[in-house]
């Protein structure tokens, strides 16, 4: 049974080989390493999931809405699963956790870029649909917005700014 337990300080060297193999370069497990260097990454909704061994990692770090100060914007990715445990699930239910903990966290929205057929089922719609752009070059449809509550997002629009080790991607 995979549990999911929080993402703590001491768990580096469990998230990299993690992310590495679900990626198959080093680029998303750097751009975690420099999140956490950052202090951008959050620990109250960052993830790893466990059976024995870590199988599968979640990032969320903190973003900016500058016109709209008051939103607690948060950037829901990298997501990642070992290979060999593809297909179990085990990515849903780190984006589920996650998106709790974001709620818990009393966050505004989560944002991220990825196939919209895949995060559709999580509640996951276009940003555009409220305003919202990024400031990184998703492809058209990927850039994607949960509020945390409902009408969380009313009023609220403009340029979402991811933490400067995205642009580095």
């Amino acid at each position: 049974m995979v549990d999911i337990e929080p993402a703590t300080a001491a768990d580096p060297e469990a998230i990299r080989p993690v992310l590495t193999a679900a990626f198959e370069d080093e680029t998303e497990a750097e751009l975690v390493d420099v999140l956490r260097e950052e202090d951008a990454l959050r620990a109250d909704c960052s993830l790893l999931a466990r059976e024995e061994d870590p199988v599968g990692f979640v990032a969320v770090s903190d973003a900016e809405l500058p016109a709209a100060p008051g939103a607690e914007v948060v950037v829901l990715g990298p997501v990642g699963v070992v290979p060999d445990r593809h297909g179990e699930g085990i990515g849903s239910k780190l984006v589920r956790e996650a998106m709790r903990c974001c709620v818990r966290a009393g966050c505004t929205a989560v944002v991220l870029e990825g196939d919209p057929e895949f995060y559709e089922q999580f509640g996951f719609e276009p940003a555009s649909a409220y305003g919202l752009e990024s400031d990184l070059d998703p492809p058209p449809g990927a850039f994607q917005v949960w509020p945390c509550r409902p009408g969380t997002l009313e009023g609220v629009s403009g340029e979402v700014r991811h933490p400067i080790p995205f642009h580095a991607l």
